[in-house]
């Protein structure tokens, strides 16, 4: 009987380490395959996250960058390499002026608008403050962006800066997932935008903190970073979820574009994400007050690579600035899928815009600013 558990035992162990051994050969093979979507998959779960890495805890933001951080470099391999400088804020760039006379704009939004692997003087913020100098030295433009952040963080930032800013014109750069963490409409319909940090908030946020340092380890920070994982995601459960099949589709351009053509109008459904979107919206422009509000949209690859729908919540922001006094809406989707490569307005690997995406968004927005604040 203990001869027979000794050998169940060892052909156990030697079963274990025959799979370890085949899982690390796995592991250390994938790469060699140099293959696009494991590689960005891969990517995706090992580049540096600038807030998980340098956030701070903020009681009514939730979390900003911490302060005055100088030339922090954000690095991959062939696909990020830029730095991040921090003001006494926490957001992005140099110190606020806030002497008489200055013209400010504000941005707001999450990493698109931030600009998320490019440097400063590339943004779309910078771009468009370079523009409006050239005719008044007055304007100044202010990013109160921040990767993670949703619709619910941009109001919570305009409502607790703008007395102290007193913007001319408010920007704010729309990401789809703007709307995750949506929540069920309060019984007069309203909804409840405010941060209610749990208990122990401000801790919890510290772990976060410490474990997305890169001196970090773990079993299950290594798994979640490797090669078997992004394998399993981008092969194994797609042949099982026709579900995830479909959010890895790719529908068909043009000749000689990259993206499926926009629809020339549509009306969206009403929806529970619609109305809430709208909601968030009207709060925005409640809260820039006497300030043109400048909508427009980013539009990440997931979005554009698919047909143009109804659905597509960049009509929500459309109508609500055809209905809405003081607001503009800027289409920056509809340019690129009307525009011969617009891949390249996006970066390689990620899903934000590139140098030339920020040019074109600066462009294509300063028009929109009101002739009366130029």
């Amino acid at each position: 009987m203990k001869s027979r558990l000794r050998t169940l035992l060892l052909d156990t162990l030697l079963f274990l380490l025959s799979m370890a051994a085949a899982l690390a050969v796995a592991e250390c093979s994938l790469p060699l395959v140099k293959n696009r979507s494991l590689d960005e998959a891969v990517y995706q779960a090992r580049r540096p996250v600038i807030q998980a890495q340098y956030g701070a805890f903020h009681p009514v933001l939730g979390f900003t960058l911490q302060k005055n951080l100088r030339d922090v470099r954000q690095f991959y391999p062939g696909q990020l390499d830029y730095t991040v400088d921090t003001n006494s804020q926490g957001f992005r760039g140099p110190e606020w002026d806030l002497s008489p006379g200055r013209k400010n704009v504000l941005i707001l939004g999450d990493s698109f608008a931030f600009g998320w692997g490019v440097s400063l003087e590339e943004t779309m913020g910078k771009v468009l403050e370079r523009d409006l100098r050239r005719k008044d030295p007055a304007w100044q433009v202010i990013n109160l962006a921040m990767p993670g952040w949703s619709i619910r963080e941009a109001l919570a930032a305009l409502e607790l800066y703008r007395e102290r800013l007193k913007p001319v014109a408010v920007i704010y750069v729309f990401c789809p997932n703007d709307i995750d963490g949506m929540t069920p409409p309060l019984p007069d319909g309203t909804y409840d935008l405010a941060y209610h940090p749990p208990p122990g908030a401000e801790k919890i946020f510290a772990d976060l903190i410490r474990r997305n340092q890169p001196e970090y380890r773990s079993l299950k920070k290594w798994f979640y970073q490797s090669y078997l994982k992004a394998f399993h995601a981008r092969f194994i459960r797609p042949l099982l979820s026709s579900r995830i099949r479909g959010s890895m589709r790719v529908d068909p351009p043009p000749a000689g574009f990259d993206f499926p053509p926009p629809l020339e109008t549509a009306t969206p459904p009403d929806m529970p994400e619609t109305r809430f979107l709208r909601y968030g919206l009207q709060r925005l422009r409640t809260a820039a007050g006497g300030a043109e509000l400048i909508l427009t949209t980013t539009s990440d690859k997931s979005i554009v690579y698919k047909a143009d729908r109804p659905e597509n919540l960049r009509w929500v922001l459309k109508d609500f600035s055809l209905e809405t006094p003081g607001t503009r809406f800027v289409d920056f989707e509809e340019f690129v899928r009307r525009t011969p490569d617009g891949r390249k307005f996006y970066l390689d690997f990620d899903d934000h815009w590139s140098p030339a995406g920020h040019a074109v968004a600066a462009g294509m927005i300063l028009p929109a600013l009101r002739s009366e604040s130029r």
